[in-house]
């Protein structure tokens, strides 16, 4: 999937305001899952680098591989939700949950070489 220049650009400039130590060894996998996941996805990009670079700055301190499959499995979404956004408002630290699941769904599709579904709405 080609980015339009835009997007590329925010996610190849993207560095946290206030970056963690571990930034240098996340910041790569952090903007590749972003890239590919970021043209079907409904959220703002800038809110998926952030949301994904909190995650793997936790994963990378809780002694957890530097791998995106490691990084987007559900007990591990939930685990940094619920340990790795206690400064966040609940409806918040859900809303990170929400979009971290959606990036692994989004890539689990992709991997197969399928389109992702559309999202179901009530």
């Amino acid at each position: 999937m080609t980015l339009d220049p835009e997007t590329s650009a925010k996610i190849t400039r993207y560095r946290p305001r206030v970056p963690p130590p571990e930034w240098e060894q996340v910041a790569d996998t952090v903007r590749m899952l972003v890239a590919a996941s970021a043209g079907r996805s409904p959220y703002n990009v800038e809110r998926l680098l952030h949301a994904t670079a909190r995650l793997a700055a936790w994963c990378h301190r809780r002694g957890l591989p530097d791998d995106p499959e490691v990084w987007l499995r559900h007990e591990t979404i939930d685990a940094f939700v619920l340990t790795g956004c206690t400064d966040l408002a609940p409806s918040s630290a859900q809303t990170y949950r929400a979009w971290l699941r959606h990036m692994r769904a989004t890539l689990a599709w992709l991997e197969r070489g399928e389109q992702a579904p559309p999202p179901m709405k009530a």
